[in-house]
């Protein structure tokens, strides 16, 4: 199964250079709990951002480019490779982690959406693409109010495609 798991702005803002441009502890422990122990899938410019292989999880980098890729770290240099990787194992979550231009590809064969919105709007350079809701059903969804570790109110809402 394809997931695709991101945090966004109230104006689907995904990123800044490279960065998110907040920070909130809820959504990292989420993220964490969710993806670890599986692969996560993410392009060349996501990886440069976490500048080390992600902890307990298969790393797979999509690019088309010739990479210099840490141990540990493998690259796809298509889409063919990730659904090749699927069908290997069907049963198992794959988290597509960004960045937008991923999202964008591999969005129509997705079965599993898992995405933080946050009640605010920051500055960015970086949008989620446009995703058709009427294709997917909410299987979960939850408010968490800003605290001292989460400045902002956000919810977390999980689809599955109908």
């Amino acid at each position: 199964m394809i997931a695709l798991i991101w945090a966004q702005d109230e104006n689907g803002l995904i990123g800044a250079n490279g960065q998110m441009p907040w920070h909130l502890s809820a959504d990292l422990k989420r993220f964490k709990a969710l993806t670890s122990h599986h692969t996560v899938v993410m392009g060349r410019k996501t990886f440069a951002g976490f500048k080390r292989p992600l902890p307990k999880r298969q790393n797979i980098v999509l690019s088309h480019q010739s990479l210099d890729l840490p141990a540990g770290v493998q690259q796809f240099k298509t889409l063919d490779d990730l659904w090749a990787l699927n069908a290997k194992q069907p049963d198992e979550v794959i988290f597509v982690i960004g960045g937008a231009t991923v999202y964008a590809a591999v969005l129509p064969q997705a079965d599993l959406l898992y995405q933080t919105q946050i009640q605010h709007a920051f500055d960015g350079d970086t949008w989620m693409p446009a995703i058709d809701y009427t294709q997917w059903e909410v299987t979960a969804k939850q408010t968490v109010a800003a605290d001292d570790q989460n400045p902002w109110t956000f919810s977390f809402t999980d689809y599955q495609r109908r």
